[in-house]
């Protein structure tokens, strides 16, 4: 029931593997001190491939910035067009391969020959080894220029937009992205064609002073670290609260694209660090891409994208509801539906209420699960009890005391003990040990129960009910307050004081509190 967050050995196994490949490549008089291997045909196949992997996602990406409306979906297509297309052309003019071979001899030349400070075809190593230089026989390949200017710049636009993808814009850029998405992907394609067109047919409007300055290569690298690290951690954090796989992905991406930076960076051309660089980019594109299959698996392809450019706590947190979670969420609407979306109300403010107290996103993501479905006992509840319009018998109350119990035991096999079950089973426990159906005190009581409690009893005051009007927000409070130390949690309570303003400002009004009554037949 819950999004379980997948296991994080592989993608741990992966960066580290990577970084220590790196390092053993670099160091002194290393692994990679003589490891040199000269092979076009391989340079322009693997790049093929991660450019070809990274244009599947973008086409995907493309397609749900389309459907969504969404600016920053938008901003993430161009990451991966923009990556997509300009590494092609990396692959394209692979010195010695079909294009520079039909126009140079020199391709032949021995590759250290080409650019004696490069790294890449354009950079900075950390400096020439006088006995690898050689005077190539008649001057570089036509293309070398093109190669190195296109492999950093796919690293600093892909890095570049996929940042921008993960921060929130101004509410006018972001109606501006959207109106013109079309234009605005459609003219980015149509650079890249001619970019692509003049690369290849005017290699030399790329300037050799511009490449092989250390200011660029340098520049470069700063741009992909700084941009590439802010959205890994960004993706990051949506990962932990929502469990959804393809934030898992695209912040391996992120990483594995700065690794690759640093690796384009600080080796020489057909180095081991020159092949580790490719690889890294193919092993974090075919991340990306196993995140979309993964998420196409599940039927919201287009949506996952749209998930990634979430800022928001709550929204993310509930982009990890699983399909059974909304259903199950949706049947409870439908059996106890005389308040519309108390359940939604109250997952907000418990998350408000878990956040002023420091939770950790992992059991964030539990408590609004646990409290979106706090009263999913009352689906086996009789009609007649469930919408009584006036005060409940002792009988009555005692059918209706069951409901925390049936819900935990409802979802035992989903969740058994954990904080899901835990709020279901204890959110009417109380403070003072008078609650049900346990009759727990005070710290005995989970956390996240006693935070549950506290929000769904505001909820349910500032709420139309069959049996009474909603109560105002001074009187609800008053009521919170009267019952601490008592009913609930002193430090919930204390907590809930610092945010019902900003859960107000969001759910009250008397618009959000329309009720729907629904009365037995």
């Amino acid at each position: 029931m819950r999004r379980a967050l997948p296991t994080l050995l592989p993608w741990t196994l992966v960066l580290a593997g990577s970084t220590a490949l790196f390092l053993m490549l670099q160091w002194p008089e290393g692994l990679g001190s003589g490891l040199m291997w000269k092979q076009p045909a391989g340079h322009f196949w693997v790049v093929s491939v991660a450019s070809i992997t990274c244009l599947g996602i973008a086409l995907v990406a493309t397609v749900a910035a389309i459907r969504t409306a969404n600016a920053r979906v938008v901003l993430l297509a161009l990451s991966f067009l923009s990556m997509a297309g300009v590494f092609s052309v990396h692959g394209l003019t692979t010195p010695g391969f079909f294009l520079d071979a039909a126009s140079s001899p020199a391709a032949v030349a021995p590759p250290v020959a080409l650019v004696s400070t490069d790294s890449d075809y354009g950079g900075s190593s950390p400096g020439p080894n006088p006995e690898q230089v050689t005077p190539a026989p008649s001057g570089p390949p036509r293309y070398l220029m093109v190669t190195g200017f296109s492999g950093r710049l796919a690293l600093a636009l892909a890095a570049l937009f996929l940042a921008a993808s993960a921060i929130p814009w101004p509410g006018r850029v972001e109606r501006a992205l959207v109106r013109w998405r079309r234009g605005v992907l459609g003219g980015a394609v149509g650079l890249l064609a001619l970019y692509a067109w003049l690369a290849l047919t005017q290699p030399q409007l790329v300037p050799a002073w511009l490449v092989q300055r250390e200011a660029f290569a340098w520049g470069t690298l700063a741009l992909v670290t700084v941009c590439g690290l802010g959205a890994a951690v960004r993706f990051i954090i949506g990962y932990r609260r929502s469990g959804l796989t393809m934030y898992a992905a695209v912040s391996l991406g992120a990483l594995m694209l700065v690794q690759a930076a640093f690796s384009v960076h600080f080796g020489s051309t057909w180095s081991g660090t020159f092949w580790l660089y490719h690889l890294q980019l193919l092993v974090g594109f075919t991340a990306v891409l196993w995140g979309v299959l993964v998420a196409y698996s599940e039927g919201r392809a287009v949506q996952s994208f749209e998930a990634l450019t979430v800022t928001d706590v709550l929204q993310q947190l509930r982009s990890g509801y699983t399909e059974s979670i909304v259903t199950l969420s949706a049947a409870l609407e439908a059996r106890d539906g005389y308040t519309l979306g108390h359940g939604e109300r109250v997952a907000a403010l418990a998350v408000l209420i878990g956040q002023e107290m420091r939770l950790p996103d992992h059991r964030l993501r539990a408590l609004t699960a646990g409290a979106l479905l706090h009263d999913v006992g009352k689906i086996g509840v009789p009609d007649a009890v469930l919408h009584k319009p006036s005060s409940l018998d002792a009988d009555e109350y005692d059918v209706i005391k069951e409901h925390p119990a049936r819900g935990a035991e409802m979802l035992r096999g989903a969740f058994g003990q954990r904080i899901e079950a835990q709020v279901i089973r204890h959110h009417h426990e109380r403070w003072d040990g008078t609650g049900y159906p346990d009759g727990l005190a005070g710290e005995a009581i989970p956390l996240e129960a006693r935070i549950a409690a506290v929000a769904d009893v505001y909820d349910a005051l500032r709420t139309d009910r069959a049996y009474r009007p909603a109560w105002g927000r001074d009187d609800a409070r008053k009521a919170l307050f009267a019952g601490r130390d008592s009913h609930f949690d002193p430090r919930c309570v204390d907590a809930f004081a610092q945010v019902v303003d900003q859960w107000e400002g969001r759910h009250g009004g008397s618009d959000a509190y329309a009720a729907r009554r629904i009365y037995a037949a």
